[in-house]
């Protein structure tokens, strides 16, 4: 820049080096809040004259006392140049305070220090006391225990009893953090011992110690009665009435038992049971009837009386029996074609609300089974209508697939409730047609060469029809990339053979070869395999090693790629009519 003189004036900034002899950190240490268990990271960057760095002197202070790092491994010390970092693995509530950093070179001395907060779930409170008990409710006291780096939020109450003092209780309701008593409203008949838990943000702490002194409120009639009352349907000839049982709490006095009551929705007259076991959660009584609504309700007693509550009135059922209905008109659906995997039905539907269902009515259930194997192998297929309420239809159409191709087959429909199936309809026979085969089994190869492969495998486990031949083909591949895939000319039009002897091929190729079997429904899916011709040096190793051998080498059977460039003549495909006599006419 220039003056009002007119002369260039130039700024600069000269580093003066530190004097020898002298220290100082030039980053101050910063206070760090970790919760418990996590990693603390200090650092401190020290700046001395270079002359100086062999004499530097670097401690780690805790709260005033020296840091031995090779006494613990929660220590870590590292340094990155002027950077000198103290690492605090896994930290916990002791790790907390002050760390101080201090760097010495001769009788200079510089230090920084830094708070290290760790926060953790509270300690437990400590002095629980029973003040009191009056009655059903008991005051308590305590002391919180340290809040660890966290404010308390709240306190958790809990209780247990004299029968069990493994199970413990939350009072249903927390006291806030600034609060050290609370009023326990207390279940009746019952010795209770207390203890007091802390939260904060971080968690929850560990237990009080328990009270010494215990509570006994007196006894008193129940408050409530069973939950989820309801029938099952399964038996027949008997109503069947169930319920959750009701916990220990809420007997409330000695004797505890349900007193169940059950009448036809059409009688005024109540018949009634007492069950003495509080645990039990059903009452089964013996009725002549089927599937008839019933009205039932469960009280809960006890030495002092029925509970303070009223017992709900609920609607059941007595147990179901076989549906006595039989589906009409059952037969093959004429406007679907009978396919190789699947065949379509339809029959009459019935009237849902017929009593001879003899229960809630669920759907239909169809059955069929090959008419060589008879019934003892018979499918069935559930047929769900309760998903399909609304506007019936008249007739019912359903599809069954996966079925056997080329198969004769028997078919028949019943009518299901909840629980049981009806007597069957009149049975229908069928015949499915031809589909394509399944894959062929164990494709292998028992030679190969420079120039040929002989295959081998074995027919589909599942023709589905009458086999008529094979068809094979051949990619060629390099590294990860497939060729177009041939077809080899002629194919096999003999089921009987098992084997093919491919000529032609260029020695150390890598060839993908396919082989699927036919019926006249069309080609089934492929199994292929993987091969790589012998190279021309190796096969004149082979033909010095002794006069007249055969090549029969499977060796290099690999999953692999080549390039391919031949031209279909080349491939000539030799097939065995037999297993046994493929060798001799593929010579």
């Amino acid at each position: 820049m220039r003056n009002v003189f007119g002369f260039l004036i130039f700024w600069c900034w000269i580093l003066i080096p530190l004097a020898i002899g002298l220290v100082y950190i030039e980053d101050q240490l910063r206070n760090l809040v970790v919760d418990e268990g996590e990693r603390a990271r200090f650092v401190c960057k020290t700046a001395t004259h270079p002359q100086d760095e062999p004499k530097l002197k670097l401690d780690w202070l805790h709260d005033g006392k020296a840091i031995e790092f090779r006494q613990s491994d929660k220590y870590v010390y590292k340094k990155d140049r002027s950077k000198h970092i103290l690492i605090i693995r896994n930290t916990d509530m002791d790790d907390a305070g002050l760390y101080t950093c201090t760097a010495t070179v001769d009788i200079d001395m510089d230090m920084s220090s830094a708070h290290l907060t760790v926060r953790g779930a509270p300690d437990p409170p400590a002095e629980v006391q029973v003040i009191s008990c009056h009655g059903h409710s008991a005051e308590l006291v305590w002391q919180p225990g340290r809040s660890n780096g966290e404010k308390i939020s709240r306190f958790v109450v809990q209780f247990n009893t004299s029968e069990d003092t493994e199970v413990w209780h939350d009072y249903f309701e927390e006291i806030r953090g600034g609060e050290h008593t609370a009023f326990i409203d207390l279940p009746p008949w019952g010795t209770y011992a207390f203890r007091v838990l802390a939260k904060n943000k971080v968690g929850l702490s560990k237990p009080s110690a328990v009270t010494r002194k215990m509570c006994t409120p007196p006894p008193d009639r129940p408050d409530g009665n069973p939950k989820n009352v309801r029938t099952r349907t399964d038996e027949k000839g008997k109503l069947v009435v169930e319920w959750t049982p009701m916990h220990r709490l809420y007997h409330h006095g000695p004797g505890f038992r349900y007193h169940v009551y059950w009448r036809p929705r059409s009688s005024t007259y109540w018949n009634s049971a007492v069950v003495t076991d509080p645990r039990s959660s059903f009452y089964e009584v013996e009725v002549d009837d089927v599937y008839q609504p019933y009205e039932v309700l469960v009280k809960a007693e006890n030495d002092l009386g029925e509970s303070h509550q009223p017992a709900f009135v609920f609607l059941g059922y007595s147990g179901e029996s076989e549906p006595r209905v039989v589906p009409n008109d059952f037969r093959l659906d004429p406007s679907h074609p009978v396919e190789p995997h699947s065949a379509h039905f339809i029959w009459e539907s019935i009237d849902t609300m017929d009593d001879k269902i003899n229960g809630m009515f669920k759907g239909y259930k169809l059955k069929y089974w090959k008419s060589s194997e008879g019934r003892y192998k018979m499918k069935e297929v559930d047929i769900d209508m309760v998903s399909q309420r609304g506007v019936q239809d008249p007739d019912v159409r359903v599809s069954v697939l996966d079925l056997p191709a080329y198969t004769a087959l028997r078919a028949q429909v019943a009518v299901m409730n909840q629980h049981y199936t009806g007597p069957p309809s009149q049975t229908i026979d069928f015949f499915t047609p031809e589909g394509v085969p399944g894959p062929i089994r164990r494709l292998h190869t028992e030679a190969h060469g420079p120039d040929h492969v002989l295959l081998r495998w074995l027919p589909p486990e599942v023709p589905n029809g009458i086999l008529v031949g094979y068809n094979i083909g051949y990619q060629e591949v390099i590294n990860k990339t497939v060729g177009p895939l041939t077809p080899i000319s002629p194919q096999i039009d003999s089921p009987s053979t098992l084997g093919a002897r491919i000529t032609g091929l260029d020695p150390g190729r890598r060839y993908r070869f396919y082989v699927s079997a036919r019926t006249k429904a069309g080609q089934g899916s492929a199994e292929f395999i993987d091969i790589t011709t012998e190279t021309k040096k190796r096969l004149t190793r082979k033909k010095t090693s002794g006069k007249g051998k055969k090549l029969h080498d499977t060796s290099s059977v690999e999953s692999s790629t080549a390039k391919t460039k031949h031209n279909n003549n080349n491939l000539v495909l030799c097939a065995s009519l037999t297993l046994l006599v493929l060798p001799l006419i593929c010579r």
